[in-house]
């Protein structure tokens, strides 16, 4: 009785620390980010969000914007928007964005990094107008994740972001799961 007793103990206390050390991984990696609540916007996900120690201009407040039924977008600050649309079970998309992707008359794209379900990818100005020792480069990052039944496109804006902001949004991105009760 008294061995079951300590036995139970035993992996009571490896559970809680087991616990304990993936709780300190996920605060390790996600260090000057907030949790942000989708749910009262209709999206029963969570996602982190830099805050304001992160040296990119994010607000504390992270403000979000739902105007349709099927899009959001995420705000810290001027400098961190992403935009996320509800795309239903249509898994297709990441490939079919992946093809749009080659290089046109106008921009040099290069992917920096494919992890399946997240691309990160450079696009820079081919022909410089007026100012030829200025390039224009712009970083983005597109990601399409399946939450229950349903995908989701999350992308940064078209103009593009600088490296340091885009590093910060694949953090948030790889975070966004369902809300967990």
């Amino acid at each position: 009785m008294k061995q079951n007793l300590l036995v139970l103990l035993f992996l009571g206390l490896l559970w809680s620390c087991n616990n304990m050390d993936n709780k300190q991984a996920i605060s390790e990696d996600y260090y000057q980010f907030k949790a942000v609540d989708l749910s009262p916007y209709d999206l029963d996900a969570t996602l982190f969000i830099p805050d304001e120690t992160a040296g990119i201009g994010a607000s504390f407040q992270t403000t979000i914007e739902h105007e349709e039924e099927f899009k959001w977008k995420v705000m810290a600050g001027p400098n961190f928007r992403l935009f996320i649309e509800d795309w239903g079970d249509n898994a297709s998309k990441l490939e079919e964005f992946k093809k749009s992707l080659q290089e046109d008359d106008v921009f040099k794209v290069s992917i920096i990094s494919d992890e399946g379900d997240c691309i990160i990818y450079k696009r820079q100005l081919i022909k410089h107008i007026n100012v030829p020792k200025y390039k224009h480069v712009s970083y983005h990052i597109y990601s399409l994740i399946k939450l229950g039944e349903y995908y989701y496109e999350i992308k940064n804006k078209a103009s593009g972001d600088s490296k340091t902001v885009i590093d910060l949004m694949k953090k948030s991105v790889k975070s966004f799961k369902i809300k967990s009760n």
